[in-house]
């Protein structure tokens, strides 16, 4: 069963209030969080039907261009899974004023509400890519930054659901914050075997919010420069 609303909503907004990043989960858990960027888009049914044949959940970290486009395709990642903040049109940060920065972050808060009535969360900046700017007015909008402890690699020119999942199931371990995309083939044609391979080792796929709730990240994990080599 889903973590209820009010628990994962508490945790976050502990680590928002401190302004820290979330690389992955303690570890401590039977919990992975797959995450999927860049859309909506035309495979996101197709992933959200994957999903729910697999009783999984995940969070689809949207941009807002997107959004009015599909705006019943991120109803249903709602109504599955939880949804994030990725800018508006994918903007590289670093570089960007801080009244730009806050365009491309509060206009797609704006988008997610229009089209569901809910506030997103969690935010992660495109490429991973941040800026001081940003930390600020994420904090300032109660967003949590989400990143990845684990790139699978299929926005990668060459990728093949072979190549992505050779990259995840090695790296599938309790914890684990995965990068996906549901814009790009590769990771949807390869996420069924990711699916069972994490129930062959007990893991359980969860939104990042039930992760952070269910499975706290560590204080060196928060606090870590990249946050990778320790997840």
């Amino acid at each position: 069963m889903p973590l209820r609303d009010d628990s994962a909503r508490s945790s976050l907004q502990t680590l928002a209030d401190r302004g820290l990043a979330v690389y992955c989960g303690g570890g401590r858990g039977g919990y992975v969080a797959l995450t999927f960027d860049d859309g909506p888009g035309r495979y996101t049914a197709r992933v959200l039907a994957i999903l729910r044949r697999a009783r999984a959940r995940a969070t689809f970290f949207v941009v807002g261009d997107r959004v009015r486009y599909w705006p019943g395709l991120v109803r249903a990642e709602v109504d599955q899974a939880a949804v994030g903040n990725h800018t508006w049109d994918h903007a590289r940060l670093p570089g960007f004023g801080g009244r730009a920065t806050y365009a491309e972050i509060a206009r797609t808060q704006s988008a997610v509400v229009a089209a569901t009535g809910v506030r997103p969360l969690l935010f992660r900046p495109p490429y991973g890519a941040t800026s001081d700017s940003a930390r600020r007015i994420a904090r300032a909008l109660g967003l949590n930054v989400v990143l990845w402890s684990v790139d699978s690699g299929d926005s990668l020119p060459r990728a093949t659901a072979d190549s992505v999942v050779r990259t995840v199931i090695p790296r599938l371990r309790p914890g684990a914050i995965v990068l996906l995309h549901d814009i790009h083939p590769a990771g949807v044609a390869a996420l069924p075997r990711i699916l069972r391979a994490l129930h062959r080792r007990g893991l359980r796929a969860v939104t990042v919010p039930e992760l952070v709730a269910l499975d706290p990240p560590a204080h060196a994990q928060l606090f870590a420069v990249r946050s990778s080599g320790r997840c």
